[in-house]
């Protein structure tokens, strides 16, 4: 796993740079008298940011955690590096479900991103949940967390970055 961990935090450090480097380049518009807090660059950049400082935790976790020998090469290893990577996929294409499919089709942006949430907690919780007896109670705390986590980012979006939401 460590190899895989260490492959991992390589790819998502250097898709956190290219983005923090797009966002960097891009025009401020400050020819239009747009605040710094409202260019257009900066939730892309530190979301490239946040990345590449993520990948840089996750490497040094994967660093420090002693070879486990033939583990790292057999085929455990590589299903369980497949299974990380699949899970990369499926988080990839519930994000591009969100942003590209389904927002600003309708409903109104904060229970999309409510729903979204919930969704992407459940499936990536769901089988600890079940195992542990607390199906339900995952779904109503993940309820709850994804709430509350709608309401902050459409507030943060529309009072501090002031995008109109859909």
């Amino acid at each position: 796993m460590r190899r895989a961990d260490l492959l991992s935090a390589a790819f998502w450090a250097a898709l956190g740079a290219l983005i923090f480097t797009a966002a960097w380049r891009m025009d401020r518009l400050t020819h239009q008298g747009i605040t710094v807090w409202s260019a257009p660059g900066l939730l892309p950049g530190a979301v490239g940011l946040l990345m590449v400082v993520f990948a840089l935790v996750l490497a040094m976790q994967a660093w420090r955690r002693p070879m486990s020998g033939a583990a790292d090469t057999a085929p455990e290893g590589a299903s369980a590096s497949a299974a990380g990577w699949r899970r990369s996929a499926v988080a990839a294409l519930l994000c591009l479900a969100f942003a590209g499919a389904s927002l600003g089709q309708g409903l109104p942006f904060q229970l999309e991103a409510a729903l979204f949430i919930l969704l992407f907690t459940a499936v990536f919780r769901w089988r600890e949940w079940r195992a542990s007896g607390r199906a339900a109670r995952g779904l109503v705390q993940a309820g709850v967390v994804a709430a509350l986590a709608a309401f902050i980012i459409g507030w943060l979006f529309e009072s501090v970055f002031l995008v109109r939401l859909p």
